[in-house]
This record gives C-alpha cells, structure tokens and sequence, in this order.
C-alpha cells in the first residue's frame, strides 16, 4: 500500500506536468473508493466473524450431542453399555483427532476412517438391540442420538471447509491498493509527518485485512475455534 502511494505521486507528478492542476473529480474520486473499500472490509470482516461463531457453536453441538449418546448407552444392560461406552470413546478420539491435525492430510485420513468405522459399530449395535425383545425404550433414546450425532459431525466439516469466497478477498486487496495509488495521485506535496500518517494507515489496514481473513479460517491462523474444541475435549472425562 505504502508503495502504491509512491507509485501514485509519481504517476500524479507526471500527469501534472503534462495536463492542468487535478480538479475535484478525482478527489470526489478517491472518496468514493475509500467508502467502497471501507464497505467491502465491513462486509468481509462481519461474515468472517459470522461463520467463526457458527463454526464455535456447532462443536459445542456436536460435543452436547456426543455426551447425550453416551449418556444414553446407560439404558442398556452392563455389557450392552460397555460395549456402547468403547465404541464412543474411539469415536471421540477420532473426532479430536481429526481436528487436531486439520492440516496433516495422512492423519486426517486415518482419524475420518476410525471415525467412520466406530460410527459404523455403534449403528450396527444400536440397530440390532432394536430388533430384541423389551429394547423399544432405549432403541427409541439411542437411535435418535446418534442420527443427531452423526449429522452433526457432517455439518461440522462442512462448515470448516467453508470460508469467505476468494474473489472477495481478492476485491480487498485490490480496493485497499487502488485506493493507495488514488490518495498518492491526488497528493500535490506531502510532508515527512504525513508519510507517518499513510504508514500507520497502511498499517493498521493490513492489520484487519490479516484479521479478517484469519477468523474466517478456524482451523489455522492466530484465531481459532479452541473454546469449542475443548468442549470435545472434556467429554474425555464421562470415560
């Protein structure tokens, strides 16, 4: 940005030498362009900040849901409950872990497919405790819980993958250097304390740029989703 400012006195030197002094068009112009890019910053900034809470709010969801499952393994007899209790805690690990190494393809693979699998062995449990006699009760509060828990899980890593489209971010990037070259062009003189004035503008700029596109990825970055993973985390306790 600070360059673009440069590149802009330049190219206003030279326009000037060339045609009359710059009328209030341009500056009309450039106020124009720094409301556009303040809107376009707001915008991107609140839906970054929109998808960050839903994000949050649906792990505190899915690890509500998990508890409520396993909870619920306690209608069945002592076996049948040990047996929904192991199933549940490698179905948790898996889903820690996958959100723990979000970014590592191999480990992510490994823990959807342990997910994949322990979920696989709770339906088939719960589905064939339906089919016996006296199970109507608890198949009726243990089916219901893990459909609530598997569809959240999907809805989970739906919306991890999701984030702000890059064609807006691409927009921020061009508002914030367009608006740069057009306050550098417009400038006729400019002091040293006024380079510190369009320093700290780029700066503080780029600061909420980064931010904006930081909490629009949760699983990287400075921002993360962690309050809400350790809501996960804690359901290691009911083992």
């Amino acid at each position: 940005m600070i360059a673009m400012v440069a590149l802009g006195r330049m190219a206003g030197r030279i326009w000037r030498k060339e045609e009359d002094e710059p009328k209030g068009g341009v500056n009309s112009l450039l106020a124009a362009v720094f409301a556009l890019f303040g809107f376009i910053l707001a915008f991107t900034f609140d839906m970054s900040g929109d998808r960050y809470a839903n994000v949050r709010n649906v792990i505190v969801e899915e690890a509500n849901d998990i508890g409520t499952a396993v909870l619920r393994a306690d209608l069945y007899s002592d076996s049948v409950r040990d047996a929904f209790r192991a199933d549940f805690k490698k179905y948790l690990e898996a889903r820690i872990a996958y959100y723990a190494a979000i970014t590592d393809t191999m480990v992510l693979l490994k823990s959807k497919e342990e997910a994949s699998k322990a979920a696989t062995a709770l339906w088939s449990r719960a589905t064939q405790q339906s089919k016996l006699p006296n199970m109507l009760i608890p198949s009726n509060n243990m089916i219901p819980a893990l459909n609530a828990m598997f569809d959240i899980a999907t809805t989970r890593e739906v919306m991890v993958k999701a984030r702000v489209p890059d064609v807006i971010v691409y927009m921020l990037f061009i508002l914030a250097l367009t608006t740069s070259f057009i306050a550098g062009f417009t400038s006729s003189f400019m002091r040293k304390k006024d380079w510190i004035v369009i320093a700290g503008f780029a700066m503080l700029s780029s600061m909420i740029i980064y931010i904006t596109i930081d909490l629009g990825r949760t699983t990287r970055g400075i921002i993360k989703t962690d309050m809400g993973q350790q809501a996960l985390v804690d359901l290691r306790k009911m083992f």
